[in-house]
């Protein structure tokens, strides 16, 4: 996988879903899933550019960071929950 759709190793194919679900979790009807999943990629892929950019890169790389941390920490519950609930 060529390193721009790379963010620490995730690519963006699973970043982006998973704030899709996200956002439909939050309360998003599914009928806007398709243009929640443009604009998630949007925004990932104008945060890669922006990462490149000496002002403002430390800016995007903590936001992405903090995504995919945030999100990978939200599954991680989410299992151990689902985990503890069936015993």
């Amino acid at each position: 996988m060529p390193p721009e759709l790379l963010i620490s190793g995730v690519g963006i194919t699973v970043l982006v879903p998973a704030l899709v679900e996200l956002a439909k979790r939050s309360g998003l009807p599914t009928q806007y899933a398709g243009l929640a999943s443009i604009l998630a990629a949007g925004l990932v892929l104008g945060l890669v550019q922006l990462q490149a950019n000496a002002d403002v890169g430390g800016a995007a790389s903590w936001l992405l960071l903090s995504l995919v941390y945030g999100l990978a920490a939200a599954g991680f519950y989410s299992q151990l929950r689902k985990r503890s609930d069936g015993r």
